[in-house]
């Protein structure tokens, strides 16, 4: 009879492998984080469909962190500077931890405004990431970190999902 000690069985929410990155805020982030995230699967021997799934949610959620995770209240942002000019204290974070069943991918940046979805018309330029993220991610939410600004988390299955519509 073969018995597996229970330290040796893994928990369905133990993370198998994780990693993270320090972006600045400035345009050349989600860039990094696309790269960081294919690589970083890659190496944990991820499948190249859920890869591409996984690169286009954090591209998305580094993307609305650059335009919208500034310190400063959306209501002030007229006189905030451009993403390629903010100091360096305007860092955006992303983990990325694989579990057996999903990849938890979150991103942190220094504003505490919490994301909303917005329904974008056919000819608006933006307003559809969180909608590419909740269709692509089996779930996804915020909150705020502790000592300041907020984070945004999304959960990729493993498994195929259908896609409705």
């Amino acid at each position: 009879m073969n018995a597996v000690a229970e330290r040796d069985v893994p928990r369905a929410d133990a993370e198998v492998a994780s990693a993270a990155i320090e972006l600045p805020a400035a345009l050349t982030a989600p860039r990094e984080a696309r790269a960081f995230t294919r690589r970083s699967l890659h190496r944990w021997g991820a499948a190249e469909d859920f890869i591409e799934a996984a690169v286009l949610v954090v591209c998305e959620l580094v993307t609305n962190a650059v335009c919208h995770g500034s310190p400063t209240p959306a209501d002030n942002r007229r006189h905030v500077a451009p993403p390629d000019e903010r100091g360096p204290e305007w860092s955006i974070t992303l983990t990325l931890g694989l579990r057996p069943d999903e990849l938890h991918a979150e991103v942190r940046d220094q504003s505490p405004e919490l994301p909303v979805p917005r329904a974008a018309g056919h000819d608006d330029a933006d307003g559809r990431g969180l909608a590419i993220v909740g269709a692509l991610a089996g779930s996804w939410t915020s909150g705020w970190a502790p000592g300041g600004g907020k984070w945004v988390r999304a959960c990729l299955p493993r498994v195929a999902a259908p896609v409705a519509g």
